[in-house]
């Protein structure tokens, strides 16, 4: 009986063992993936000159946000 628990014990806990280890891995390769497409983004703008003329709809969702602002400090 105790032989039946100690091999089903070892059994245990080298699959959990095997868990963590395949658990750890894919966190790790998923953090290099993470830091790699960080790398790519550089945070400017594509066509900066663009953001100088804003359009009609832009200046609207201005307007909605700032009587929003000024409207909820009241």
């Amino acid at each position: 009986m105790a032989d039946t628990q100690t091999i089903l014990a070892m059994i245990l806990s080298i699959t959990a063992g095997l868990m963590i280890w395949y658990i750890l891995r894919l966190r790790q390769n998923r953090r290099m993936d993470n830091l790699e497409d960080l790398e790519e983004y550089s945070g400017m703008a594509k066509h900066p000159e663009k953001l100088m003329d804003p359009d009609g709809e832009a200046l609207d969702e201005l307007d909605r946000l700032l009587s929003k602002e000024f409207d909820s400090d009241e």
